[in-house]
């Protein structure tokens, strides 16, 4: 009976054994991201995804292997509140979430202030070898109107990344604070966006007073909003509206096919038409432009409302 149970005990002990350790091997790889070419004039914020691929071979039985997916601020660095992207005419900010809300941005071992740094959790699936994926979250920032258009980017090459990654028990904790691991590496990818040219333009209706004879002059003003990204040169132009004469000269149209002839001012004096346009450069911001209306004197004619539509040209 003696020897019995010894045998147990040896057999029970030799099953406790660890095997022989192997190194876990991971690689993983970064989608690039990129926002496309948003109009900054008019959109808010701009959100895509990217993904985390991660796989593992060697991974020990009632093991999983942790990795920790650093990501720092990329070439195009940070202003402290986002990162950065650059191109020659200046920078876009945006910023990388772990969440869908994009409440939790995504940071890095050696830069805590970007946020912190989520764990993928690989499992021991088949012949040691697992993989697993990761959303990024990503967003452009509104509010970057004034942004000079062209193409920006941020790459994240050599130290801009870090994924760490070691074997742990089944259970372990997602946590990546003060977690070395025991192996890493360092997958690349790039943040783009394409800021195009473009213009923006609004108008209000020009009214003028009610009149019961035209003896003098009547005048009444409105105005243009244009908007036109930061850099960008532009022309504007209002044609001689739909009931103009063979001379050009502006007319609204009334009952019976009667007219009434106006102009269209750049300034309070009546001095500067607007029939020759202007040309400038935007700045990204609305610039209102005042449009003065004049009804010379002249014969009145039958009674009812006059109108004239008028087209508003921008070229950029």
């Amino acid at each position: 009976m003696t020897r019995l149970i010894l045998l147990l005990l040896a057999v029970i002990a030799c099953l406790a054994m660890p095997a022989p350790a192997q190194a876990q091997t991971c690689s993983a790889t970064v989608s690039s991201t990129d926002f496309g070419s948003p109009s900054l004039l008019t959109s808010g914020p701009v959100d895509v995804t990217g993904t985390v691929t991660v796989t593992c071979t060697s991974i020990p039985v009632l093991n999983v292997v942790k990795l920790c997916p650093g990501i720092g601020a990329g070439s195009g660095g940070t202003d402290g509140s986002g990162r950065l992207m650059t191109s020659t005419g200046g920078t876009l900010r945006y910023q990388l979430y772990q969440d869908a809300a994009r409440s939790v941005a995504w940071g890095s071992q050696d830069n805590p202030a970007l946020g912190t740094v989520p764990a993928i959790i690989i499992s021991n699936l088949l012949n040691g070898a697992g993989s697993a994926t990761r959303t990024i979250y990503a967003r452009l920032f509104g509010g970057q109107a004034t942004a000079v258009p062209g193409a920006y980017r941020s790459s994240f090459i050599g130290n801009a990344t870090l994924f760490s990654y070691g074997a742990e028990l089944l259970g372990t904790s997602t946590n990546c604070t003060g977690f070395a691991g025991t192996a890493s590496v360092r997958p690349t990818f790039e943040v783009t966006a394409t800021v195009p040219k473009g213009c923006t333009v609004a108008a209000t209706a020009l009214t003028f007073p009610t009149t019961g004879v035209l003896a003098q002059a009547v005048t009444a003003q409105s105005g243009l909003t244009l908007t036109c990204t930061s850099q960008t040169p532009y022309a504007l132009r209002l044609d001689t509206g739909r009931n103009a004469d063979a001379s050009g000269v502006r007319r609204m149209r009334g009952p019976s096919g009667s007219f009434i002839t106006y102009g269209l001012f750049r300034d309070a004096a009546f001095s500067s038409s607007w029939d020759s346009g202007i040309q400038a450069s935007g700045t990204g911001l609305a610039q209102t432009l005042t449009i003065y209306g004049r009804v010379p004197a002249q014969p009145t004619p039958a009674p009812g409302l006059y109108t004239d539509t008028v087209v508003v040209t921008v070229t950029y």
